[in-house]
C-alpha cells in the first residue's frame, strides 16, 4: 500500500505535465495558453470618445419676437378663412385646417431656445397652444345647437355667428395666454386675432311699439289699451285660435299701446313675451312665455289691461301652448 500511492501521484503528475507540454501544434489549433501572461497580444485599440453635442443657442429677445410674429403670419390666413366661411360645411373645413396649423406652429416654437429672461415663460407659451383644441371644442359645443331656446329652427346667420364667435373666443384665449406668459416686452395676438363680428339683427331683434303686424276680417270700433310694465310682449286677440288672430300688436317693455278697430264680438286676449324677435315669422326665438287671460272680453266695450304681476289685479291669466 505504501509503494502504490507515490506511484499513483507520479503518474498523475506525468499526465498533467504531458497535457501541458509543447510540441508541434496541429494545423488550425488554437495557440496554447501560457499562464496568465498576455504580453505577446497586440494592444487593444481605444475607441474615440464621442464629441459633445453643440449646445443650443438662445435667441435674443428681438429674435424671439420675430419667431412669434412669424407664427402669427402663418396662422392669420387660416383664421381669416374660418371667419369668412359662408356655410356650416365651409366653417367646419376651415376650422379643421386652423387646428392643424396651430399644431404645426406649436411644433416650430418647441424647437427654439428662448431668451434667458423667457426660459420659464416659454413652456407656458407651448401650453397655451396645447389648450387651444380643447377650448375650441368647448365653445363649439355651446354654439352647436340647431334650435333656438324656444324650439324653433335656428337661422344659418345666427348659427354661423355663434360658431365663429366661439372659435374667435378660443383663439383670443390662446393669444391672451401667450401674451400673459411672455409679459410686456414681447407681443402676440394683435396681428392674427380677428375683430368681433357684428351681431345679427335677429339676436337683439325687437318690434316697434304699437306695430299692428297682423289683422284679418272686418274692423269695428272697439279698442284695447295695453299698459306693459313687463318685458316686450305681443298681444293677440282671437275668437278661439291665437294662430288665426283678429289682430296682433307689439308692445315694448314699459310702454303703452292701443289696438283699435276691434269688432263688436267676444274675443280672447293672448300674450307672448320673450327676446330675439323674428319679425319675418312673427315670433320670439328666446326666453319665450305664452299666456292667456282667463276671462273673455266683450267686443262692444273698450278695455284697458295692465301687464304686471300684482296681488291687486282683477284679471287672472294662465299659461297656454305656443302660438
Amino acid at each position: 500500500m505504501t509503494v502504490r500511492r507515490p506511484l499513483a501521484v507520479v503518474v498523475g503528475a506525468a499526465v498533467l505535465v504531458c497535457a501541458g507540454c509543447s510540441g508541434e501544434p496541429d494545423e488550425g489549433a488554437a495557440p496554447p495558453t501560457r499562464g496568465t501572461t498576455k504580453t505577446s497580444a497586440p494592444p487593444a485599440s481605444t475607441a474615440p470618445k464621442p464629441k459633445p453635442a453643440p449646445s443650443a443657442v438662445a435667441l435674443s429677445v428681438p429674435m424671439y419676437q420675430r419667431a412669434l410674429t412669424n407664427v402669427e403670419k402663418a396662422l392669420k390666413p387660416s383664421v381669416a378663412r374660418v371667419m369668412n366661411a359662408q356655410t356650416i360645411a365651409a366653417f367646419d373645413a376651415s376650422r379643421a385646417q386652423l387646428a392643424k396649423a396651430v399644431v404645426i406652429e406649436r411644433g416650430e416654437l418647441a424647437k427654439i431656445t428662448p431668451p434667458k429672461g423667457l426660459v420659464t415663460a416659454h413652456p407656458a407659451v407651448l401650453d397655451a397652444f396645447d389648450a387651444y383644441a380643447g377650448d375650441v371644442s368647448t365653445e363649439l359645443t355651446r354654439a352647436g345647437g340647431t334650435k333656438t331656446g324656444c324650439g324653433f329652427p335656428k337661422s344659418l346667420e345666427v348659427r354661423l355667428y355663434e360658431a365663429k364667435s366661439g372659435l374667435r373666443f378660443a383663439y383670443s384665449e390662446l393669444a391672451q395666454s401667450v401674451q400673459k406668459s411672455i409679459g410686456k416686452g414681447v407681443k402676440f395676438g394683435a396681428l392674427s386675432v380677428p375683430p368681433k363680428l357684428a351681431q345679427p339683427a335677429l339676436i337683439a331683434g325687437r318690434g316697434e311699439n304699437g306695430d299692428v303686424f297682423q289683422r284679418s276680417g272686418s274692423r269695428g270700433s272697439g279698442t284695447l289699451e295695453i299698459r306693459n310694465a313687463g318685458d316686450d310682449v305681443v298681444i293677440v286677440i282671437a275668437g278661439s285660435d291665437p294662430r288665426r288672430p283678429q289682430a296682433s300688436i307689439y308692445v315694448r317693455a314699459n310702454k303703452t299701446a292701443t289696438l283699435t278697430g276691434i269688432r263688436s264680438q267676444d274675443y280672447w286676449v293672448y300674450f307672448k313675451s320673450g327676446t330675439s324677435w323674428d319679425a319675418k315669422n312673427h315670433r320670439f326665438t328666446e326666453n319665450c312665455s305664452y299666456q292667456k287671460f282667463d276671462d273673455i272680453f266683450d267686443g262692444s266695450y273698450n278695455w284697458t289691461i295692465s301687464l304686471a304681476k300684482t296681488p291687486l289685479g282683477n284679471a287672472s291669466s294662465s299659461e297656454t301652448e305656443s302660438f
